[in-house]
């Protein structure tokens, strides 16, 4: 989860797979946790068949990247086995000096921490609208059991039954 840190008050980055994985089951509304939400119109293309539900999202904005950091994506691109989208949002947190980056891509996530930003994705964000009472305990499950069964993302029985654990274990304040 986020160490505790208040989503409302947070930027983050978004890569696609957020996104894509919150539309696919309906929760793209589980957004409005954030202050503003800052992606690349990279990370759009990739998102083209919900870039209009996106761009609705009064609390998303899309920032090009300067010469600098496109360099660095290009360096992210080469050097790690990364896609164009989760290069530019790397490069944007640095940018942007934005601490939190969201994409559920293992190789991404590992990237964006070593080079001091924390990375999550889809799961926390689901977990993070139960901490923060915009879900209660019975939607939360079910809105992660429809995540596992109902979306592209990959996500082990596992994993699964890991969330749903956390989700009966957190004492809510």
């Amino acid at each position: 989860m986020l160490n505790g840190a208040y989503m409302a008050k947070i930027e983050a980055v978004f890569d696609a797979g957020p996104f894509i994985h919150l539309q696919e089951i309906m929760q793209l509304n589980l957004t409005v946790q954030f202050k503003k939400i800052l992606t690349t119109p990279e990370i759009l293309e990739e998102c083209k068949r919900i870039e209009t539900v996106i761009r609705e999202l009064k609390n998303v904005e899309e920032r090009k990247l300067t010469a600098e950091s496109k360099n660095l994506a290009k360096l992210l691109l080469e050097k790690y086995d990364l896609d164009l989208g989760e290069a530019t949002g790397i490069a944007l947190c640095k940018q942007e000096k934005v601490k939190f980056f969201f994409t559920d891509d293992l190789e991404a996530k590992g990237t964006a921490q070593m080079l001091g930003f924390e990375s999550h994705g889809t799961i926390a964000i689901i977990l993070r609208a139960y901490r923060e009472k915009l879900l209660t305990k019975e939607e939360t499950k079910k809105v992660i059991e429809k995540l596992y069964q109902h979306s592209t993302l990959f996500f082990t029985k596992d994993l699964l039954d890991w969330t749903i654990r956390e989700i009966e274990d957190f004492k809510r304040k």
